[in-house]
């Protein structure tokens, strides 16, 4: 890592000598580059979680990861956006992803084809970009695909050379490639004749012009709306607003403080009005005497009227602690015995669902292969007229073949099969997850403690798994999809085991439910 750190700020002081003053597309270019592939950190990552590699700093050193030597081709599409292709080659000693490795390092062939988008155009020195693309890779025979996705700095040297750095995730797609991380630094140069250019200035807009009482005016204005909730004054987001009129209509959604812009409107007799939950705002009259002002921006403000709350919030990874979106939020209204079902935004997990006043309410998530929480939330008590939001925070985690999930709201009571009523909130959630996932079989494990006798205690837990079978079964499940295990002592999570004093409540730690699906 510290050799790649190096090259880079070596790139960085030779660009301050010149940059390149074309503002054309990119010709073609060919590219030398090295590379290091880092499969450790991401298993790792896959494993436990981002959060555990940096605080413990596990991430890959630059002599655990594998070096190659690549070339790439790149041509221009626009100023801002080249394709490349790339063709890398490496001695990898391949890390699979069941964690196992090949044993001896055997020759890794790559090719893909990305987009590189760059923020700022190849006139300056240093110039951000973002790639995304699509790849495969060969080894000892096997071919699989993933997608390369990530972002560099161009270092532009010359007119016609370049320094090219590169960070990329890659994602696996097929069962015979692993997720990597991919580091790399290349230089490049124009290939072929380059065509001479004049550059010229670009066209400059001239905006139309009205006379008005004498005055000229711009016949055009920028518009920005703004629209709040009427009883709490509280700005309000995802609001589809439409403004309407004789020379055009324009839509948007307002942002998290409420606002939404419309660039360049023309002056003409409109409408504005917006919608969230299906009810309307108030409505604002936009007349042609409106941009009868010397401000270059007109300001509208619209309200909305809706007596119920609004649920607020985010799913989160249970696991990897990120926002999981594609999510199915079920918000089931106990009171009055009503359901939304509504899916959270693909981008950030977010959601936002009205509430009826005066109302308890339970709330879950579905998505294919993952087990919700179930979380309680009440309007009972709540003043509409200060309170507009009911927060909440939903997780829901991965139920992957073979992984185990611990039922941790599930207890005996010592010596007995018998389920507490008063320690069985997470068996709504296992029925929850299979009555989602009618294809899945489950494993149920029983764990007791150490006190009794070894044999005994193998006894109850098998009685306590069949108990949670018959518990699921009487709830509608299948007894087939249900395969009840027993396993006694033989798997504490601490340390009382036979002969060691402890509390009942170490104790009672190790009296646990868990389950991990055996197939779907």
């Amino acid at each position: 890592m510290k050799r790649i750190i190096c090259i880079i700020l070596l790139g960085c002081l030779v660009s301050g000598l010149s940059a390149q003053l074309s503002q054309e597309k990119k010709p073609s270019t060919l590219i030398f580059h090295v590379f290091y592939n880092d499969f450790k950190t991401a298993q790792l990552m896959k494993t436990t979680s981002l959060k555990i590699v940096l605080d413990k700093g596990l991430w890959s050193e630059i002599g655990d990861m594998q070096m190659g030597f690549g070339f790439n081709y790149l041509k221009g599409i626009s100023k801002k956006i080249d394709a490349i292709a790339a063709i890398d080659g490496s001695s990898t000693d391949y890390l699979f992803k069941n964690g196992s490795t090949n044993g001896s390092s055997k020759f890794l062939l790559d090719a893909n084809a990305a987009l590189n988008l760059k923020l700022l155009t190849d006139s300056h020195t240093l110039v951000p970009y973002f790639s995304i693309g699509a790849g495969l890779s060969s080894y000892k025979g096997k071919t699989g695909f993933y997608i390369p996705a990530g972002a560099g700095i161009q270092f532009n040297l010359f007119k016609e050379a370049f320094v090219l750095t590169n960070i990329q995730y890659r994602h696996a797609l097929t069962s015979t490639v692993n997720d990597h991380f991919y580091y790399s630094v290349g230089v490049g140069t124009n290939i072929g004749k380059k065509k001479k250019t004049i550059a010229l200035p670009e066209e400059i807009k001239v905006p139309e012009l009205v006379i008005v009482q004498n005055e000229i005016k711009l016949a055009v204005k920028n518009l920005r709306v703004m629209v709040t909730d009427d009883q709490t004054g509280f700005p309000l987001s995802a609001v589809e607003v439409t403004v309407n009129g004789s020379a055009g209509k324009f839509n948007g959604l307002s942002d998290a403080s409420g606002e939404v812009s419309f660039s360049a409107v023309q002056v003409a007799d409109y409408i504005v009005i917006g919608v969230l939950n299906g009810i309307t705002t108030s409505n604002q009259n936009l007349s042609k005497n409106s941009f009868d002002v010397s401000d270059q921006e007109i300001i509208v403000s619209i309200s909305h009227h809706d007596p119920r709350f609004t649920l607020a919030g985010r799913v989160n990874n249970k696991s990897t602690h990120n926002p999981e979106s594609n999510v199915i939020l079920s918000v089931v209204n106990t009171t009055k015995n009503s359901i939304i079902n509504q899916q959270n935004q693909l981008n950030g997990g977010t959601f936002s669902i009205p509430l009826e006043a005066a109302s308890d309410f339970t709330i879950s998530g579905k998505k294919a292969g993952y087990i919700s929480n179930i979380e309680k939330v009440s309007t009972k008590g709540l003043n509409r007229n200060t309170t507009l939001y009911v927060k909440l925070e939903l997780e829901i985690e991965e139920a992957a073949p073979d992984k185990v999930i611990a039922l941790t709201n599930i207890y005996y009571d010592s010596g007995s099969s018998r389920i507490r009523p008063d320690a069985s909130s997470d068996l709504g959630k296992l029925i929850k997850f299979l009555s989602d996932n009618p294809d899945f079989t489950i494993e149920i494990a029983s764990h007791s403690d150490s006190r009794g006798s070894d044999a005994s205690n193998l006894v109850l837990s098998q009685a306590r798994a069949q108990e949670v079978v018959n518990y699921m079964q009487r709830n509608g499940i299948n007894k087939n999809r249900l395969i009840p295990k027993g396993y006694g002592e033989t798997m504490l999570i601490n340390g009382c085991a036979n002969g060691v004093n402890c509390k009942d409540a170490q104790h009672e730690q190790n009296r646990r439910t868990e389950f991990k699906v055996i197939s779907n």
